[in-house]
């Protein structure tokens, strides 16, 4: 099944009566999580505490050095895509979080354009501050949880969760959705609801694109076959016996999806902003991720069963090499291969 491009118009009066909200799961807003356990508890329960090495203790208080508050910032502010953007700007939080700092962001990204961010900002000295490279760029580097006392660049792409395990609400409020990305997704997701009969919606990534290049391949950007979806399918099916689950797809290659995901329960979103397709898959009750930061962040945001895909930077390749996937994977996401 195919939506058309007309789901994305909407009228006024769902301006004003819809909001992602309406589509989440009750346990996964903000407001839901901080009242039934601290971010700690949140923290114990879904990630690895050795791993991460960092304490659940409270954020320490604004470091001052002569009474001047201390700020981090990022070294490259526009390096890669939504999905990478989202990774520097949460790892850079939490590390100011647990040191006490301020963290800021150039103002006009394609980030702050996305979500309604509380930390963007300018500082005339930046350019001057030194910088900090993270060692590993897909491994959780612990050092960068204990700064000089001094205001920092930090270079780096901070991809694991151990970076904001300890804020994890608060960065899912700082990824907050425009209104008008917000309210274009739910128009979406309600006419799922209404016309297809559905009692669960499930999100699937399917990036292809540029990791179907040579070059990408060879340094273990990979793409899932018809089969790590079929598997997936099933898995989730497996898990909600009864349930009439409707699988909604945001890809890059739509000819490809129509060709291996054409079913009955599963809907092909027609091209649409990134931004509006995250907005979609992340209100979804459970996603089903293929390759890159952008299906994670789908299924972080979304805060239910997550599938990966396993044969994505296999060890052997060298980016496969470097990636640690006990600091990138939630521990209770399930790995599925081809």
């Amino acid at each position: 099944m195919y939506l058309s491009k007309n789901t994305y118009y909407f009228s006024k009066a769902y301006q004003k009566s819809l909001s992602l909200k309406d589509f989440h799961k009750l346990d996964t807003t903000p407001e839901t999580v901080k009242r039934n356990m601290s971010s700690a508890t949140l923290y114990k329960d879904l990630y690895d505490e050795e791993l991460c090495t960092v304490s659940f203790s409270t954020p320490r208080k604004k470091t001052l050095v002569h009474n001047v508050t201390l700020f981090t910032t990022e070294h490259v502010m526009k390096l890669g895509r939504l999905g990478n953007m989202m990774f520097r700007y949460a790892g850079n939080l939490g590390i100011a979080r647990k040191q006490g700092r301020q963290m800021f962001t150039e103002p006009g990204t394609d980030l702050g354009q996305t979500f309604k961010l509380t930390h963007e900002g300018v500082h005339e000295e930046a350019e001057t501050w030194p910088v900090i490279t993270e060692k590993n760029l897909l491994d959780f580097d612990s050092k960068l949880m204990n700064l000089p006392l001094r205001n920092l660049r930090i270079d780096g792409y901070l991809q694991s969760f151990c970076c904001f395990a300890e804020i994890i609400d608060e960065v899912r409020q700082e990824f907050t959705f425009q209104d008008h990305i917000a309210v274009v997704a739910a128009n979406i997701l309600r006419e799922v609801y209404l016309n297809y009969n559905a009692s669960m919606i499930v999100g699937v990534h399917v990036r292809r694109g540029d990791f179907l290049m040579t070059e990408w391949n060879s340094l273990g950007f990979t793409v899932p076959r018809k089969s790590y979806f079929t598997k997936a399918f099933n898995l989730m099916k497996s898990k909600f016996p009864g349930r009439t689950i409707i699988f909604i797809v945001a890809s890059d290659d739509l000819p490809w999806c129509k060709e291996n995901l054409s079913a009955e329960d599963v809907i092909v979103m027609p091209p649409a902003s990134p931004a509006v397709h995250l907005a979609v898959l992340s209100s979804c009750e459970h996603v089903i991720m293929s390759s890159g930061t952008y299906g994670w962040w789908a299924g972080w945001l979304a805060n239910g069963h997550v599938i990966y895909y396993t044969g994505f930077l296999p060890k052997g390749t060298f980016q496969g090499n470097l990636l640690n996937k006990r600091t990138y994977y939630p521990r209770q996401w399930i790995g599925v291969g081809d």
